[in-house]
């Protein structure tokens, strides 16, 4: 979408002081488009006030400030709070856009859930989605800034680390259908506990309004048990009988990395290969049939759209590097994704390395979280290395688990150690930076 500065002003209640011509929105002062509106954010290490000389230097149309600048000749909007006012825009523009809006949270697998949903929606017309990871209090608000006249159809993701953020997410994007993944040990330094990472992801229910739909996952014992307002509609799935979309098969091929799914309807069969492997993808897969399902997409349309289905990012990707296949899942982990990447690995065929590091945000369950997830990956993997202070303590009980000062020594060891018909998952947090290990692998096959 496009704003000019009365519209700004009235969506965020701003004081005009100066018109601009329309433009879209953005927060980065190093990517200003000419014509933009630029809303200069604050924060703890950063003010977007200081780059307005850039900003007016790349042809911006108008700013959003909390403070009046000196000298600046271009459209001006000020605000109390730029990111409330961030926040007002976005709501605005999603009271201008009438068709469905689908919202999805969960402890893990929402981004592969978000692009599955995506690829089945297409059936519907031209989709709007989430890119990368900017499902946060900026992010999602820069999305649907962000939406284009010629959507049909919106999928957002929303993301948190603390009670009340899906929240305020939801009041913003209003989810016309909505959807959690799953409830497990994510983020519990920032909700306090277990059942605080519950009661975050419920927010998303709680805020359905009369004609809203909820997906709600029966393979969940939180999420089946949560609460949902009246006058919802309500799509259950899940792998068990009661499930209104039920997987009822699954299956990896361990030679050509493929998981093979199979889910029914009230309305009939949907098949699908997806091309890398992952048991866990398959519930993904039923909750983004039952979003389908749910808005009407033609049942024939579902299978080859959930087979167009490749992962974004460093999630679940397989990369063959010097005859190696590598499962780089280095974007992001918890405990619940870490067993399911190790359940992967333990389904595939050849030599299996694991490469791990250090679950971050987990509170009081940082200790036992680590713990378990080695004793788990022992199992699955014929080479359990690791790195990080939290991964090398927990393996000090774990004596056949080999223990790095960081990712480069253990990338370094890997590579003397890996031949050609290996198999190695790579995982970590976001702030382990995992992706090293794949980087030097790539780098030394390449010498």
């Amino acid at each position: 979408m496009i704003f000019d500065g009365t519209t700004i002003a009235r969506a965020c209640g701003g004081e005009l002081v100066q018109a601009g011509a329309a433009g879209p929105v953005t927060t980065d002062s190093r990517r200003v488009p000419p014509g933009a509106w630029f809303v200069a954010l604050t924060g703890e290490r950063f003010d977007g006030h200081e780059f307005l000389g850039v900003v007016a230097a790349s042809g911006a149309a108008g700013a959003v400030v909390s403070r009046a600048p000196e000298g600046w000749t271009r459209g001006l909007v000020v605000v109390p709070d730029t990111l409330r006012a961030l926040q007002d825009i976005a709501s605005f523009a999603r009271n201008e856009f009438h068709g469905p809006v689908i919202g999805i949270t969960g402890s893990a697998g929402k981004t592969s859930t978000r692009v599955m949903v995506v690829e089945v929606l297409r059936a519907l017309g031209n989709v709007h989605h989430t890119q990368g990871n900017l499902n946060n209090h900026i992010g999602l608000p820069l999305t649907l800034t962000a939406l284009p006249p010629d959507a049909d159809v919106l999928v957002v993701e929303l993301g948190m680390n603390h009670l009340g953020e899906i929240d305020r997410l939801q009041a913003i994007s209003r989810p016309t259908v909505r959807l959690i993944t799953n409830v497990g040990a994510a983020h519990v330094e920032g909700c306090g506990s277990l059942d605080g990472v519950s009661r975050a992801k419920q927010e998303l229910f709680d805020g359905a309004a009369e004609g809203d739909v909820v997906c709600v996952n029966l393979d969940d014992p939180r999420i089946s048990a949560m609460p949902v307002p009246d006058g919802v509609r309500v799509v259950t799935y899940g792998s068990g009988p009661e499930a209104a979309v039920r997987l009822t098969d699954v299956g990896v091929d361990p030679e050509r990395l493929q998981t093979r799914i199979r889910i029914e309807t009230p309305d009939g069969t949907v098949r699908a290969t997806l091309d890398v492997p992952g048991m866990h993808l398959a519930i993904n897969a039923a909750a983004a049939t039952a979003v389908a399902w749910a808005l009407r997409v033609p049942l024939e349309s579902i299978g080859p759209a959930l087979s167009r289905f490749q992962p974004e990012g460093m999630r679940n990707r397989v990369e063959h590097v010097g005859g190696v296949a590598v499962l780089d899942d280095a974007y992001n982990a918890n405990p619940i994704s870490m067993f399911a990447a190790l359940t992967t690995l333990a389904s595939l065929r050849g030599r299996k390395f694991a490469a791990l590091g250090d679950m971050l945000e987990l509170g009081g369950e940082e200790d036992h979280a680590h713990a378990e997830v080695l004793a788990a990956a022992i199992l699955a993997a014929d080479q359990v290395w690791v790195t990080g202070p939290r991964m090398s303590q927990a393996a000090e009980n774990f004596p056949s688990v080999r223990s790095f000062v960081d990712a480069e020594a253990l990338a370094d060891a890997l590579v003397a150690a890996l031949a050609a018909g290996d198999v190695l998952l790579v995982k970590g947090s976001r702030g382990a930076r995992m992706e090293r290990v794949v980087e030097r692998l790539r780098a030394a096959r390449r010498s």
